[in-house]
């Protein structure tokens, strides 16, 4: 009966962890804001060089 709870005890601590270690892992390989705002700073950089040679 104690090996039953043991193994039990060892399994929900594994399963938690990995669990936990998939989470950091996604977290950490996901795309992140800053991508998304360099190119749109980008763009509007672009666009309002096309305006001011457009306007010149």
């Amino acid at each position: 009966m104690r090996y039953s709870i043991m193994l039990q005890i060892v399994a929900t601590i594994t399963i938690t962890f990995l669990g936990t270690a998939a989470l950091f892992a996604w977290l950490q390989y996901r795309p992140g804001s800053e991508q998304k705002n360099t190119n749109n700073s980008n763009e509007n950089i672009t666009l309002l060089s096309h305006n001011l040679v457009e306007k010149s």
